[in-house]
């Protein structure tokens, strides 16, 4: 497994976990309860894992992801 992203939020971990999920991706998240139990999140970072040969695909619907519009843009309705 490659650790592609690092959180301190489990939310948005789980929402990009779900994402590349969908997507076909096997993602998994690492340390996503270690993170609650610390004052100091930042310490015990969660990582979103993907499988070796996925890894590229993975960063590719990362990035994708991260550059689409919080709101997509609708067509006329």
């Amino acid at each position: 497994m490659v650790t592609i992203k690092e959180f301190t939020d489990q939310i948005q971990a789980e929402i990009l976990r779900s994402f590349l999920s969908d997507n076909q991706i096997e993602a998994i998240l690492t340390d996503e309860f270690a993170s609650a139990w610390s004052p100091a999140r930042t310490l015990v970072p969660i990582r979103l894992q993907v499988p070796d040969d996925q890894t590229e695909a993975a960063v590719n619907l990362m990035k994708e992801f991260e550059d689409s519009p919080i709101i997509p843009e609708l067509d006329d309705v």
